[in-house]
Parts: C-alpha cells; sequence; structure tokens
C-alpha cells in the first residue's frame, strides 16, 4: 500500500473530528504507528503533494470515506436483507452526519 494509500485510510476516522478537511488529511500522520508517526501534522504543501491541491484533496477524502462505507456494507453477513445493510450504510454515517452538506456542497461546485 503507497504512503498516500495509508495516510488516506487513517483520515478517513478524523472526518468525525475534523471534518471532509484538508486539516484531517494532514493529522493523518499523527496516527501513524510508531516509528512513523510524526510529531506535527503535514504541511498544505505536502498534502497538496500527496492528495491534490485546493478542494481535490477533500474530494480524494469524501471518496475514501465513501469507499470504505460500501466495506462497511459490504462485512454484513451474507444473509442480510437489503434492509439490513441499508441500516449498516445510515449507521455509518450516523458519527459524521453533521459534516455531510459539504459532501454535497465540494461535490456540486467541483466536478
Amino acid at each position: 500500500m503507497s504512503r498516500a494509500s495509508r495516510l488516506l485510510r487513517l483520515s478517513v476516522p478524523l472526518v468525525r473530528t475534523h471534518g471532509f478537511t484538508r486539516e484531517a488529511l494532514a493529522r493523518s500522520v499523527l496516527d501513524l504507528p510508531s516509528p512513523e508517526a510524526h510529531s506535527q501534522p503535514l504541511s498544505d504543501t505536502a498534502v497538496s503533494a500527496l492528495f491534490g491541491s485546493g478542494d481535490l484533496a477533500r474530494k480524494t477524502l469524501i471518496r475514501a470515506w465513501l469507499d470504505d462505507g460500501i466495506r462497511h456494507m459490504q462485512s454484513r453477513p451474507a444473509r442480510s436483507t437489503l434492509r439490513d445493510v441499508l441500516r449498516a450504510r445510515l449507521e455509518y454515517n450516523e458519527p459524521v452526519l453533521h459534516h455531510l452538506p459539504e459532501v454535497n456542497c465540494i461535490s456540486a461546485y467541483n466536478h
């Protein structure tokens, strides 16, 4: 797994507290295991280099969060009903409900 992919995976849980922001991406390095962990978040330049400049980095985080949600849904037992799978997705969304308007705004204005 590439470094950017690892950091992106570490960023997904940070959406709960930091939203779909470049800061969430920057802070991902703080959660790396020792001895790789950093003592400071990534610089904005590093975030741009790894994930894209401006809102492209945020869109990358949104895509990673959406993909993680799909994996969460797929982790349901094989005998789950559609209702169970959709409930799992709604439960996955709950911790970040207050950030979801950001997703719509970023997606609507930046194609």
